[in-house]
């Protein structure tokens, strides 16, 4: 059992370390692309990875999920059958991708006109096309990998890919494309890159596959029908799949509304596509940057409470999930006070002069809760909650696209933001409402949740009169040394809260 607890201790560690590469590289990757084509640029290649996200959910969605928790739920019984779901899962995974691919190559210009309404985005589109199977297969490596608690080759999977993205794209911009400013043929180039790395990803893994230990070779397994295995797959991919199939055809069509919307309030298409990519390609990556350290634990817990979930006590599922409800209530109101007391700091230090702040601000109000609602929609798939988590995606879905369509062409991008506030409030308050009933998960409110709160305040107002009291003028130096203060108050006061009520609770047993 210490073996185990050491090896998920390492693993969340690795896995750490590696998603905060990928972020920063990730941050970078958007400060690159927003000088290279601007707001509006950011604008247009948002609304192509609309699509792009769509069609990618259709080929991959439910995949990481599902081999990580049958492989997982069956490597320590019968390692035959795991292996059995894996190749499984390929094959399915294979066929969905290739239709993918069909389908957004073949109706690309159709996209392009009738709901992009831009004719620019015709041959990113069908460069995006080609990268659905590679995405596929990868997606079941991954969660192979995961099951098998070897995070450290999905981790640099997703590092090497990033470096390799960022460099075609580098190489297209500034060499083959130096001299042109037409977003349509820059975003090729951007999307190049992006289908690169997800081929080179998908080799990597492949690789580490079939040159790994402990593989069982079609040859060594037994004569067995694979119909159940590929109805257990199923039953777990289809109501993930469902749910991110409709939640993504959702998704997608709020956000090729959204320009058209904004464009009506400030009739102007330019600065309509400018806002739009303002808000979902710059703010929004910005504030889930700090995700990364959560999006880790979960990540590697997820499987373990599966693994848990199966058993008829769930004593020690419960208090996983305890754990990790505390840890996210603690991390994500720091992140959501940090954002909202340097909002103009951290505005300026990434875009310099994109008017970031007030976005910033106000979605600060609800980054813990995307955050919380994030990883408990995780957790409650991990124990087969997937219909709840459907359900409550679809209705604000459609809540949140009846109040584009009515509501937002009087209020704009600003609407906009505070219709996020509503929707994640409402998201948060749904899953937290159902884990609670399916996991009954011990929660201190005033520990994990009041005092961060109150801490956060404190925490904010000392940064703030610190940054008065240096009067720095650079944006980046105010903002580090913002966010250092803010650290340090924030998480002293916690420990010494904590280590009280922890001394408080021991005397009473002595």
């Amino acid at each position: 059992m210490t073996k185990k607890v050491n090896l998920l201790i390492k693993n969340a560690i690795l896995l750490t370390a590696f998603s905060l590469i990928v972020k920063l590289l990730g941050v970078y990757l958007r400060l690159f692309l927003s000088a290279r084509i601007g707001s509006e640029g950011m604008g247009l290649y948002q609304l192509i990875m609309s699509v792009y996200s769509l069609f990618a959910t259709f080929a991959t969605a439910g995949f990481t999920v599902a081999v990580s928790r049958l492989v997982a739920e069956r490597c320590e019984r019968n390692p035959s059958d795991a292996a059995r779901i894996f190749r499984v899962s390929l094959v399915v995974s294979g066929l969905i991708s290739v239709l993918a691919t069909v389908l957004m190559y073949s109706f690309s210009e159709k996209i392009a006109g009738a709901f992009l309404q831009d004719v620019r985005t015709v041959m990113p589109l069908q460069i995006l096309a080609l990268s659905m199977p590679f995405m596929a297969f990868s997606s079941c490596l991954k969660g192979y990998f995961i099951a098998k608690r070897q995070v450290i080759k999905t981790a640099t999977a997703s590092l090497l890919e990033q470096i390799v993205k960022i460099a075609v794209m580098a190489i297209f911009l500034n060499i083959y494309m130096s001299h042109t400013n037409d977003i349509g043929k820059l975003c090729s180039g951007i999307v190049a890159g992006i289908t690169l790395g997800e081929a080179f990803s998908y080799l990597y893994l492949g690789l580490l596959y079939l040159l790994g230990p402990g593989r069982i070779k079609r040859k060594d397994l037994s004569p067995k029908s694979e119909r159940g295995l590929l109805k257990s797959l199923l039953s777990v991919t289809l109501p993930i799949s469902g749910t991110v199939y409709v939640t993504s055809t959702l998704h997608t069509a709020e956000n090729l509304m959204l320009p058209g919307v904004f464009e009506r309030f400030c009739k102007d298409r330019s600065l309509a596509l400018s806002q739009f990519g303002m808000i979902r390609g710059m703010v929004i990556p910005i504030l889930f940057f700090p995700f990364a350290f959560l999006n880790s634990l979960v990540s590697i817990l997820i499987p373990e409470i599966s693994r848990l979930n199966v058993k008829a006590d769930k004593t020690d599922r419960n208090a996983k999930i305890s754990k990790i409800m505390s840890v996210s209530f603690v991390f994500s109101i720091a992140v959501g006070g940090l954002f909202y007391f340097f909002a103009r700091e951290i505005g300026e230090t990434f875009y310099r002069e994109q008017n970031t702040f007030q976005a910033i601000r106000i979605l600060a109000l609800v980054t813990p809760f995307m955050y919380i609602e994030t990883i408990t929609d995780g957790l409650l798939k991990g124990i087969g909650e997937q219909f709840y988590t459907l359900r409550v995606s679809i209705y604000n879905s459609v809540l949140r696209l009846l109040v584009i369509f009515f509501l937002l062409p009087q209020s704009g991008a600003t609407g906009y933001l505070w219709l996020l506030v509503a929707s994640n409030t409402f998201s948060y308050a749904m899953c937290i409402y159902r884990i609670k009933k399916v996991s009954d998960f011990y929660f201190n409110f005033t520990k994990n949740a009041l005092l961060p709160f109150i801490f956060c305040i404190v925490s904010g107002f000392s940064g703030r009169a610190a940054l008065n009291v240096l009067s720095i003028e650079s944006d980046w130096l105010a903002a580090s040394v913002g966010t250092l203060i803010f650290l340090a108050v924030y998480f002293l006061l916690y420990y010494f809260a904590s280590y009280k009520t922890n001394k408080r609770i021991l005397s009473g047993y002595m």
